[in-house]
C-alpha cells in the first residue's frame, strides 16, 4: 500500500529564506522513488503553489487550505465559496480598510492594499526577478482583472486586532476559518484564512485517500503553522516542524528539525520513508 505524504510549504518545506533545501529535495525525490504518494498541502492558490513544483517535482496539490487537489497536470475537484458570500465579504474588508486576496484555480486576485503589501515584501525577494516577475510568477494579478471565477479562498488582514475583530464577528459561522496561519504568521491576530464550509487541509486529505482508494493509516503530514491544524489531527503520523509553534507542536506525535536545519530530511529518515 501507498504512504501519502503531505507537505505544507510556508515555513515547512520552504526556509526562512525563502529557498528550498538540497536536503528535502533530495529526500522528496527518494520518497517517490520508494512509492510514495507526494502532495503539497498548503494554504497557497494553485497558481502560487507552482512557483516551486519544478524545483520539487512534486505531482500533486492540495491547494487553498483544501479548497481544491491537483493531480499530474489536472484539476480533480475544487470546493468553492459561495458567490454572494465573497461579494459580501469584499465589501465588508472594503468598508474595513482590509487588503484580501482571493484565490482561484488559474490565479490569486489582490485589491490595492495587498498589491501594494506584497510589492514591498518581493522587493525583499533575492531570486534574480523583478517585482512584476515575481507577481507573474505566481499568478498574482490586480482585483480588476477578476471577473467573477471561482474561489476556494479568501485570505484577508487588517491594520489592528480591534478591526480584525469586527470583521471575523460578522464572517458567517459555517464557513471555516483560520487566523494567524500559513504565509500570514507574522501578522497574528490581524490576519486569516476562509474556505467553504467543512473545508481545510484535513477534509482534502481524506478526499485524496478516498480517491486514490488508500489507508489513512499510512498518511504523514507535515506542518508548521495554524493552517495545518486539520492535516496533523486527521494523519495517522503527525509531523511538526522544529519551527512550528507551540500549538502545533503538542498535536504532532514527532517534532522534527526547523526548516533551516534538514528537518524534512530527518523527518523521512526517522519513519524509514527514505
Amino acid at each position: 500500500m501507498s504512504k501519502f505524504l503531505f507537505f505544507d510549504m510556508d515555513g515547512t518545506l520552504i526556509s526562512s529564506n525563502r529557498t528550498i533545501l538540497p536536503s528535502t529535495i533530495e529526500a522528496l525525490k527518494k520518497a517517490q522513488t520508494n512509492g510514495c504518494m507526494v502532495f503539497l498541502c498548503t494554504g497557497r492558490g494553485l497558481s502560487m503553489a507552482k512557483e516551486y513544483q519544478d524545483v520539487l517535482e512534486i505531482p500533486g496539490i492540495v491547494f487553498a487550505n483544501g479548497g481544491g487537489i491537483y493531480w499530474q497536470g489536472k484539476v480533480l475537484e475544487t470546493r468553492d465559496i459561495h458567490p454572494s458570500i465573497i461579494n459580501d465579504m469584499r465589501r465588508l474588508i472594503e468598508h474595513l480598510n482590509g487588503g484580501y486576496q482571493l484565490l482561484g484555480v488559474s490565479n490569486c486576485w489582490q485589491n490595492p492594499k495587498e498589491t501594494k503589501r506584497f510589492e514591498k515584501r518581493m522587493a525583499t525577494y533575492n531570486n534574480g526577478l523583478t517585482v512584476e516577475e515575481n507577481f507573474k510568477r505566481r499568478g498574482m494579478k490586480p482585483l480588476t482583472t477578476y471577473n467573477n471565477e471561482s474561489i476556494q479562498k479568501v485570505d484577508f488582514n487588517f491594520d489592528s486586532e480591534l478591526i480584525a475583530d469586527i470583521f471575523l464577528s460578522r464572517v458567517p459561522q459555517h464557513l471555516n476559518l483560520v487566523v494567524n496561519g500559513g504565509y500570514f504568521s507574522g501578522f497574528g491576530k490581524r490576519s486569516g484564512e476562509i474556505t467553504a464550509t467543512n473545508v481545510s487541509k484535513g477534509t482534502a486529505i481524506k478526499r485524496v485517500v478516498e480517491m486514490f482508494s488508500g489507508d489513512m493509516k499510512d498518511t504523514y503530514g507535515f506542518g508548521d503553522s495554524a493552517n495545518d491544524k486539520e492535516m496533523l489531527e486527521v494523519c495517522h503520523h503527525s509531523i511538526a516542524m522544529g519551527n512550528a509553534s507551540d500549538d502545533i507542536k503538542k498535536l504532532a506525535n514527532y517534532v522534527t528539525d526547523d526548516n533551516d536545519h534538514d528537518g524534512i530530511y530527518k523527518a523521512l529518515k526517522h519513519f524509514e520513508i527514505i
